[in-house]
């Protein structure tokens, strides 16, 4: 087998790691905790703007760093379109990244 398998092997196992570095690396090389924090950002929609606006949402998803939001009610469209910054900055602050960088209304 090649020989650079079994140097990086055997570094791996001279030093010991902790359980969640080992974890972290693992969600980071297959970008795992990008995702995560994009599923958290869909769920904080509900905390940030409340039951009136998830009633009228229909379908939330995030792509490239923008957030896609279906409504069913152009006046709540109408006023989210007028808060979106606001909205975008409480859900980066709460997820702890600015891991949205723009929201769509449609």
């Amino acid at each position: 087998m090649d020989n650079e398998y079994y140097a990086q092997a055997g570094k791996r196992m001279g030093s010991a790691q902790k359980m969640s570095e080992i974890l972290l690396d693992i969600m980071n090389e297959n970008n795992m905790g990008r995702q995560m924090l994009e599923h958290r950002a869909i769920d904080l929609w509900k905390v940030v703007t409340g039951p009136t606006v998830v009633r009228a949402t229909r379908a939330i998803y995030i792509k490239n760093s923008v957030m896609f939001v279906e409504l069913n009610s152009s006046v709540i469209r109408n006023e989210l379109i007028y808060s979106k910054s606001k909205v975008m900055e409480n859900i980066n602050s709460a997820v702890g990244q600015d891991i949205i960088q723009d929201i769509v209304f449609r």
